[in-house]
């Protein structure tokens, strides 16, 4: 398997405060990677999403006291043309995947609120694996990417 790790200002992967507004760093790397990668527009805007989806969730609810990072890893097996995106952060412990799916069934406004965009991370991805080491939570995205 040869995987290429893609930098970010020299370093294996980007620290970024556990902000809201720091997601506009990740999102033009992410997007400086793409552009690398000729990735089809479809992928591009599935990892954006994604990416989006669980970086305001470290921010929003990892670090209670409002005071964290996130750090992020790009690679991509190119044997088989797998992308991954690895999240990592020493906020709360939290598992994504056990979070219920939402039922779509329900009229809206008898739904509980939250969940829907775990699902939807969930619905884009093709692998979505979470472990916690050694006080981390670690939350790895895979994306095939598949070229017309």
């Amino acid at each position: 398997m040869a995987i290429r790790r893609f930098q970010y200002n020299g370093e294996e992967a980007l620290l970024l405060p556990a902000k809201r507004e720091a997601f506009v760093t990740l999102k033009d790397w992410l997007n400086s990677i793409a552009d690398e990668l000729s990735l089809p527009d479809k992928t591009r805007k599935q990892l954006l999403i994604s990416a989006d989806e669980i970086f305001t969730n470290i921010a929003s609810y990892g670090y209670p006291s409002g005071d964290g990072h996130a750090k992020v890893m790009v690679e991509l097996d190119t044997e088989n043309e797998e992308f991954s995106i690895v999240f990592s952060d020493k906020g709360v412990p939290y598992n994504p995947l056990e979070t219920p799916d939402p039922d779509l069934t329900k009229p809206i406004e008898e739904r509980e609120a939250g969940g829907l965009g775990v699902f939807v991370v969930k619905k884009m991805m093709d692998v979505v694996e979470y472990r916690r080491e050694e006080d981390c939570n670690i939350l790895t995205l895979k994306k095939k990417i598949v070229r017309l």
